[in-house]
């Protein structure tokens, strides 16, 4: 297995930086957004016929598909306010994913290695001593969970929130890393957002999910108070399974029969940012806003 070489964090071009972050309008942002993004990329072969399970950022084909993920997670978490910083690390391609629990472990580290040298990059270069969000979907979850993990207090005292939406999070690794502080309402700080959307537990991605720890983006609670998303589609807590209920979608339209082995007809994984959009949006302001009249 062929694997490219680290990124060079140094080079513009390894990173989506948003307008604000560059700092084209004129003003500091009050606070950072540093995002991690959800697996992009396939297995790909080199000109010399070498297969690569990873992503390469000097490949135009990768940065062009991270370009959609980045957009969207500019427009819902930074929305023109706020520095926005995402790196184009080594992630591991769905094929990996597909593949199960044991071989996206014994490939993540790769990626790892890369989000935690670009958050320090991050750190040293651009956050001048700002409050931040760092967030991520899907494998990027994974990634803000283990950063949140490593995170030195004193960059923990500045992180606003941690939004791991997509992934889960054991009672084990709450019990081990007290850091990682479940989200409970809509408002508070230093704490971590974590859910997984699905028709029924049985439409659960099974790489991703079961978590013990689950919170509604749309009502903010973590009981089984039903949250009117519009007037056709009602998101409801299964206490049971930590899992998000999501009723009123026609399975049949969000279901994609090429990634079937990991999404269950039912299971709305996909759709974790743009159901709730609006939602992410406005908390991410709030929070924001509550750090900074502590």
């Amino acid at each position: 297995m062929f694997i490219p070489d680290p990124p060079d964090w140094s080079d513009t071009a390894a990173w989506y930086i948003s307008g604000t972050a560059a700092g084209n309008v004129g003003e500091v942002p009050e606070a950072d957004i540093f995002y991690i993004l959800p697996t992009c990329v396939w297995d790909w072969t080199d000109t010399e016929g070498r297969t690569s399970r990873y992503s390469d950022y000097t490949r135009e084909e990768h940065t062009e598909a991270f370009r959609p993920s980045a957009d969207l997670a500019e427009k819902i978490f930074a929305q023109g306010r706020y520095g926005f910083y995402c790196p184009y690390y080594r992630q591991i391609s769905l094929n990996v994913w597909e593949e199960g629990e044991n071989a996206v472990e014994r490939l993540f580290p790769v990626a790892m290695e890369d989000i935690a040298s670009a958050f320090s990059y991050y750190m040293e270069n651009y956050n001048n001593g700002r409050p931040f969000i760092i967030a991520g979907f899907s494998q990027g979850a994974k990634g803000v969970i283990e950063t949140v993990k490593r995170m030195p207090a004193e960059i923990s005292e500045r992180m606003v929130a941690a939004y791991a939406i997509g992934y889960r999070i054991s009672e084990e690794e709450l019990e081990k890393y007290p850091q990682l502080r479940p989200a409970s309402d809509s408002a508070g700080t230093g704490c971590i957002v974590c859910y997984n959307s699905a028709a029924s537990p049985e439409a659960a991605c099974a790489v991703l999910s079961p978590s013990d720890i689950c919170i509604n983006p749309v009502n903010w609670t973590t009981d089984s108070t039903p949250a009117i998303l519009n007037d056709s589609v009602t998101v409801t807590i299964d206490t049971d399974h930590h899992l998000l209920i999501v009723d009123g979608l026609d399975p049949e339209q969000y279901w994609v029969p090429s990634l079937a082995p990991m999404f269950p007809k039912g299971n709305y994984h996909l759709q974790e940012l743009t159901l709730y959009q609006d939602h992410l949006r406005s908390n991410t302001a709030l929070r924001i806003r509550n750090f900074s009249d502590r």
